[in-house]
């Protein structure tokens, strides 16, 4: 991964908030989303999301950190920690690998995100950690048309 002076500023400004190094971040209109060590996402979040709040000042986005994972399930659960994932499931489609994510129903906005940006941020970390895609789906079998 080639850095930028751009990308070392955000490294380093969320590490001198919150005194934990990202592994990666992604940033897109409306949000800032960094991956770090899940045993350092606590202190990454802060007291009472005390750092997500200070970053989001600072960034003038809204802050989502997550926990980063060795597994593709494991970094797609951590990705959408706040929603109940149905299922997981790894497909091979033309020879590339797609992870079908079941959510409910209520859930899939939340899922997507407002223009599709939560899950298009989904698919390119996952693209760029595993080289895999993503396709949101839910319990009645609909699919995401992004």
């Amino acid at each position: 991964m080639e850095l930028t002076g751009d990308d070392l500023t955000i490294f380093s400004t969320f590490e001198k908030i919150t005194h934990v190094m990202p592994t990666d971040y992604l940033s897109t209109t409306n949000s800032v989303i960094f991956v770090v060590d899940p045993q350092s996402l606590g202190k990454a979040i802060g007291a009472k999301g005390a750092n997500i709040e200070k970053l989001g000042g600072i960034f003038r986005k809204r802050v989502v950190i997550i926990g980063d994972s060795e597994q593709p399930e494991g970094f797609v659960r951590s990705f959408f920690g706040n929603i109940k994932i149905e299922n997981i499931e790894e497909r091979n489609v033309m020879g590339e690998r797609v992870f079908l994510v079941t959510v409910d129903e209520k859930d899939r906005g939340i899922a997507i995100g407002r223009e599709g940006e939560r899950v298009k941020a989904a698919k390119t970390l996952l693209k760029k950690k595993f080289n895999a895609t993503l396709q949101v789906r839910t319990q009645g079998g609909m699919r995401s048309r992004i």
